[in-house]
């Protein structure tokens, strides 16, 4: 019996890929910038370790960016949108835990939500295109770049606030209190080399939380009839 061919996957915009890709490279100048104004950051014990997984990961980053913009899928520019959110939600978060010096109440209350906020949607991404396509493939990429798109904008925007608010962090007593437990030269470093830490771990951490959506979507997709699957009944012999 003949089967029914399986429809080509849907084309979509190559945006998506280049705006990771640039924003890839903006994390790049940062750091470079950063670690030139404060290079006692390297000489923390954890800085090898740290640049080798920064290095990891943004390889990973535009790995997966470089080939969505060499093979452009539909999925991937609701991931941007969605993933973009998010990194402002953590961002958020990230603010209210520092230079904003809400109370500690205060603080709790407005950086649990926005931390809850932030993996919801990070998490929706891959779902909800999942749940409108019926595409696993769709899923997937909507799902990987949510954590894609979410972390370099966490990357981005938590390291510049960092530096644009040092003064106001390290009026702060909690860390000055952490501060006079480290190796770190002076307040600044400390504080600087604490958000380098932070934000490659939210590259990591926004990329995971992407793909878990990407695979509940994809899963979704397929129990409601994933691409490769037809309802056009078999020709006959």
């Amino acid at each position: 019996m003949a089967a029914a061919l399986s429809p080509p996957p849907a084309a979509g915009p190559r945006w998506p890929g280049w705006l990771v890709l640039s924003a890839s490279a903006a994390v790049g100048v940062l750091v470079v910038f950063t670690v030139w104004r404060y290079p006692g950051v390297l000489h923390d014990p954890a800085a090898p370790v740290f640049l080798a997984l920064l290095g990891a990961v943004m390889a990973v980053y535009i790995g997966c960016a470089g080939w969505s913009v060499r093979h452009p899928r539909a999925g991937g520019s609701s991931g941007v949108l969605i993933g973009t959110v998010a990194g402002a939600m953590w961002s958020v978060e990230i603010w209210a835990g520092g230079p904003a010096k809400f109370s500690r109440t205060v603080e709790q209350s407005v950086g649990g939500a926005f931390v809850l906020l932030a993996v919801a949607s990070t998490l929706a991404a891959g779902i909800c295109v999942g749940l409108r396509d019926d595409d696993r493939g769709s899923a997937v990429r909507a799902g990987l770049f949510a954590g894609l798109s979410s972390g370099v904008v966490v990357f981005l925007v938590a390291t510049t606030m960092t530096l644009a608010t040092l003064p106001t962090l390290a009026s702060r007593s909690d860390y000055q209190q952490q501060y006079s437990s480290s190796h770190a030269t002076d307040i600044d470093t400390f504080l600087t080399g604490d958000i380098l830490a932070a934000v490659t771990a939210h590259l990591v951490i926004n990329l995971s939380l992407g793909m878990l959506g990407a695979a509940l979507g994809a899963f979704i997709a397929s129990r409601r009839g994933a691409p490769g699957t037809s309802t056009t009944p078999p020709a006959l012999p």
